[in-house]
């Protein structure tokens, strides 16, 4: 892993691409649940440690992802697949990155939830659910999980330092309500909506205030009061992120997307 890479420090544009995706695939590889499932049982002396493997990686990686070469669609395919899986297996190697590097993976997420192409949309909305799931279990635990990784975003009142959770919800509420949101990609959306919902429901419900009370038509903001209601108090939700859960809640924002669809700018 370190001479290949040494090698995209050196070569030109042409193979430092192949050399990158071939450096993606290594590390979906390795930390896919199979491999490390037969790694991890493995109890020979020298075993690797796929934890500090990944770490490792990751140290490689992150520096040499930019958000031009993630235009490049099979790139940036193999990229978020990365990071989905990492996210699912080893969430805590990212969350224990030094600041510049997890700023560059939230920064590759953001871009990616807007990117037309929708596997690439749902890689990172399962990147996003996997992370924001973490740090909401480890609060439960009454540990710190994500707190001390801030973001740098956009509020009504101009620029704000907020948790990675808070960052996320401003974003995914914003696709959800007025960018070209595609309505197959709900259930990925809802299940990370959901637990952006457990880890911040005071600010989910001061933006929904705000967002209400920019309607002027009486009619449009009294209907958006209710879909936001029926959102997290239908079908008998619960504060928990198990199964059933999740499947009520999609079955929930489905609802709500139809809805709202009528007086709001959801494709």
């Amino acid at each position: 892993m370190l001479l290949l890479s040494s090698s995209l420090r050196s070569e030109s544009q042409a193979e430092k691409y192949k050399d990158l995706r071939a450096l993606l695939r290594l590390l979906t590889n390795i930390c896919s649940k199979d491999l490390v499932g037969f790694l991890s049982n493995s109890s020979g002396e020298g075993s690797p440690d796929i934890a500090e493997v990944i770490y490792v990686g990751l140290d490689i990686v992150t520096p040499l992802i930019s958000l031009d070469l993630l235009k490049y669609p099979k790139l940036s395919r193999d990229y978020f697949v990365l990071m989905s899986h990492l996210l699912e297996v080893y969430p805590e190697k990212v969350a224990h990155l030094n600041r510049d590097a997890f700023a560059r993976i939230i920064g590759s997420l953001d871009f990616g939830l807007r990117n037309q192409d929708s596997d690439v949309v749902e890689r990172c909305l399962a990147a996003v659910n996997a992370l924001v799931s973490y740090h909401f279990k480890e609060r439960l635990g009454g540990r710190g999980g994500l707190n001390s990784q801030l973001m740098e975003s956009e509020g009504s009142n101009g620029k704000l330092q907020e948790s990675i959770s808070g960052h996320f919800l401003r974003l995914l509420l914003q696709l959800l309500l007025f960018e070209d949101f595609r309505m197959e990609l709900a259930g990925s959306a809802a299940d990370a909506l959901l637990p952006l919902l457990l880890c911040e429901q005071e600010l989910y419900q001061r933006l929904v205030l705000e967002l209400v009370e920019k309607q002027q038509n009486p009619t449009v903001k009294s209907r958006l009061a209710t879909a936001f209601h029926n959102l997290t108090s239908s079908n008998n939700l619960t504060s928990s992120l198990d199964r059933p859960n999740r499947q009520r809640f999609r079955k929930n924002l489905r609802t709500f997307l139809a809805d709202v669809s009528s007086f709001m700018q959801i494709k």
